[in-house]
């Protein structure tokens, strides 16, 4: 549903900016359903990353901001033609990028960074094996392996694989074939995987620690597949909360000197937004070394918002997708 309204104004450290391109998330998809714990209560509007024009600023932000390229996270709200930011959110657009891509950078660059340099510690000669290759974060951490020397190894359905081969991956497994497990074992020599980016969950985690080479690192980013079981209108965290998507033991970690850890980008960014300025400005810096460089997969018009999530929640998308503003 649109709703029309006025012009948000914006406080002393915010920054107003007109909206041209709003990325689409898979949280979008779970807040609108309400399968989203960070997210407010419905009614709500979705978006967590826009970009535009800076039309506005608040007392305590210099007028030189006004009519700037820019892009920002803005942990919902994101589908609106106009919306205030504070200034601490907001970036220059790299001059190169238009908004569409501008639109592709906050979500997708800042949780493959987080998941690849701060947990896993990516490096040279790493094995990676990423989930949900074909979408906007698993095209980013193909993009961080490339820079650190690492080989990713792609998890996607057949149909995207002739995409992800001219996008660079040589390696690819499509995760409802049969014998996917051995499939696996054969890509890694026997050797496990140095590190295992992980979106879908449940016995996909169980698996993986199996496959998971000496000093190994797991690390889960999202649950895809427990959105797929609660659209069997099971309740939210009802198999959760019976233990069943718990396969770690600890004791097992020590045995097999391998590591699990997990990142979710709304809960951190609840506590503070600091560290993702500064991941931000490192991911930026990294753009303009030619390091970085979003996928975009389709526009999506604004009015087009409930296609854009049906496209999303099928898996149809390579890369990023992004809802446009007149």
């Amino acid at each position: 549903m649109v709703k029309e309204g006025p012009d948000p104004s914006p406080k002393e450290s915010e920054i107003l900016i007109e909206v041209k391109a709003s990325g689409i998330n898979f949280a979008d998809i779970l807040a609108r359903t309400g399968r989203y714990p960070e997210a407010p209560p419905l009614p709500m509007v979705p978006g967590y990353e826009v970009s535009g024009l800076v039309c506005k600023v608040g007392e305590k932000v210099s007028q030189e901001w006004i009519g700037k390229r820019v892009f920002a996270p803005t942990f919902f709200g994101g589908y609106s033609s106009k919306i205030c930011v504070p200034q601490e959110q907001v970036f220059l657009l790299p001059k190169s990028f238009s908004f569409s891509q501008g639109a592709a950078i906050s979500v997708n660059y800042l949780t493959a960074y987080a998941i690849a340099l701060k947990l896993a510690h990516l490096k040279k000669g790493d094995t990676a094996l990423i989930f949900s290759a074909g979408g906007g974060v698993g095209l980013a951490l193909y993009d961080f392996c490339k820079m650190v020397g690492a080989t990713p190894v792609g998890v996607a359905s057949e149909a995207k694989h002739p995409k992800l081969r001219d996008h660079g991956f040589k390696f690819l497994v499509d995760p409802k074939s049969t014998g996917f497990e051995n499939q696996l074992r054969k890509i890694s020599e026997g050797r496990g995987f140095d590190v295992i980016f992980d979106s879908h969950g449940g016995s996909s985690w169980s698996m993986g620690l199996g496959l998971l080479s000496p000093l190994g690192r797991l690390i889960a980013f999202g649950a895809f597949n427990y959105f797929d079981e609660l659209k069997s209108g099971k309740p939210w965290r009802s198999d959760i909360d019976q233990g069943k998507w718990y396969p770690v033991d600890i004791f097992d970690l020590t045995q097999e000197n391998n590591l699990v850890g997990g990142f979710n980008l709304a809960t951190l960014w609840k506590r503070s937004f600091h560290p993702l300025q500064v991941w931000l400005n490192e991911i930026l810096n990294l753009i303009e070394a030619g390091h970085l460089n979003p996928t975009l997969d389709r526009e999506f018009n604004f009015e087009q918002a409930g296609l854009a999530h049906h496209y999303l929640e099928n898996r149809q998308n390579f890369g990023k997708a992004v809802l446009v503003f007149p």
